[in-house]
């Protein structure tokens, strides 16, 4: 027999009289008022960090569940950092040669920006394959920041923005500049933004004469205030970015290599710049290196500028050595690059004395061999021996225990060593003649044979336990410059 509930509850008045029918009601409704109290007297602290790690569709549904989640919601901890994404603050619109797409929508952007804009720390902009949505959404926080009378996003102090600039279509892989209205509306933003600390512009990949007044629009409201400053493959062709200067403040410069020369890098070092990355990737355009009277001349005008070489992507180029440059780190975050004897002579010869980081980052996408003669044990051995600052030595090649054993040995100053462990070869293949001691030789061949055995050897001589990674670990691992 079927019954809706308002019969059922008939039915079921029957069976109890009226004092244990409220009580009944009374603890079913104390029963839901205990589940809603779990998720709201959580710690406060630990709920806003729930909600910074929810996309904003989702933050604002989880603030219409309770009061303290919807008080959760507007915490200026959970706004702190904005990231544009393909569909954030987007809706579905139909196509009639597409079908549905997802289209940015000005309403939502603009009620969002009204409401938490003013908590905004930090904003970055992804790469977005949809440039109409990218324009929509930078058009929308520039009149929204476009207010004489007031500045509305007084806590923003870092600006993050990566160009799409690779699709995929009929004929392969097309890779494009920004350029026309998007770089138009960028300089605009930049233009409107006050007292950023930080900025990052990459693979904008524009035309030379298209390079002009994009540091003007930043410099306009920060030229005092920002710290650091990325600009990678901002154009397509070799083309110094002399209007750094204006920048008084600065202290970090990230870099690719085509937009130095050498009245740039002696402009830096008068400018009491600190730290230089230059980075190279798939984008970036065919260089030279500088000269050496150069980086003599500028380790005379400021002793404490450095440099750091590193190379990333999806690219199988060579990093370009700057000869006798203060560089102290070099770092490896493509899968392609393995190290050879020639570019560990040139280390060596240019940067024995002042190498502090060497990294290989990631997972190997090529064929390690295991002949010894293949390998790049003799390699590593000889940049540990050669350069006695160098304190971190990140390794993802193979190599063997006695190797492992060496240059734990002969790392002077190497506070931290990092291998594979599925890269690790459990065996002693070093010739006799290779100018080991009798007694080390024996040290080698005894402690070589097994992981554990080598682990223990190099906890001892580095002074704190170690062992190696397995590739999920090394995967994680980040040297931070």
């Amino acid at each position: 027999m079927k019954m809706d509930f308002k019969t059922y509850v008939l039915h079921a008045s029957h069976f109890f009289s009226e004092t244990e029918w409220r009580e009944r009601i009374r603890s079913i409704d104390e029963e839901d008022d205990g589940d809603d109290n779990w998720g709201s007297n959580l710690p406060q602290i630990l709920l806003e960090d729930i909600f910074a790690l929810l996309v904003p569709k989702h933050r604002h549904e989880a603030s219409q569940v309770c009061r303290t989640w919807y008080q959760a919601f507007y915490a200026p901890r959970v706004w702190g950092t904005f990231v544009l994404m393909q569909t954030t603050l987007t809706k579905r619109r139909f196509n009639l040669y597409k079908g549905y797409q997802r289209e940015l929508c000005p309403r939502k952007t603009q009620v969002c920006l009204h409401r938490v804009g003013s908590l905004f720390k930090k904003i970055i902009i992804t790469p977005l394959s949809d440039f109409y949505n990218l324009y929509e959404f930078l058009r929308v926080l520039t009149a929204f920041l476009d207010c004489p009378e007031e500045y509305r996003m007084p806590l923003l102090h870092t600006f993050d923005f990566t160009f799409a600039c690779e699709s995929r279509g009929m004929t392969g892989v097309i890779v494009h500049g920004t350029g026309g209205k998007i770089l138009q509306i960028l300089k605009s933003l930049l233009s409107n933004m006050h007292s950023l600390k930080h900025v990052k512009l990459n693979q904008l990949l524009l035309d030379a004469e298209e390079v002009q007044g994009l540091l003007e629009a930043i410099a306009l409201n920060c030229s005092e205030s920002l710290l650091t400053l990325e600009l990678l493959n901002c154009s397509k062709v070799p083309l110094p970015m002399t209007d750094i200067s204006q920048f008084s403040n600065l202290k970090t410069l990230t870099i690719t290599p085509q937009h130095l020369d050498e009245e740039m890098v002696l402009l830096l070092g008068g400018m009491g710049l600190n730290k230089l990355h230059i980075v190279q990737d798939a984008y970036t355009c065919e260089t030279e290196a500088l000269s050496y009277e150069v980086w003599k001349l500028v380790k005379q005008m400021a002793p404490a500028f450095r440099v750091s070489l590193s190379i990333r992507g999806i690219t199988r180029k060579d990093i370009i050595i700057q000869p006798h440059a203060p560089v102290y780190s070099i770092v490896f975050r493509t899968p392609y690059a393995k190290i050879n004897l020639d570019f560990a002579s040139n280390v060596c010869e240019y940067y024995k004395k002042t190498l502090e980081v060497f990294a290989q980052e990631g997972l190997p996408r090529n064929h390690g061999s295991r002949s010894f003669v293949e390998r790049g044990d003799s390699t590593f051995v000889h940049l540990i021996r050669q350069c006695p600052s160098l304190k971190t030595l990140l390794i993802r090649e193979r190599i063997s225990t006695a190797t492992l054993l060496i240059i734990a040995k002969e790392g002077k100053n190497l506070e931290n060593l990092v291998v594979r462990e599925n890269a690790l070869i459990k065996k002693m293949d070093w010739p006799k003649t290779a100018g080991f001691s009798d007694e080390f030789y024996r040290f080698l061949k005894k402690n070589s044979r097994n992981q554990e055995d080598a682990s223990r050897e190099v906890s001892k001589m580095l002074g704190k336990p170690w062992k190696p990674l397995r590739d999920e670990e090394y995967k994680k691992v980040s040297i931070k410059l």
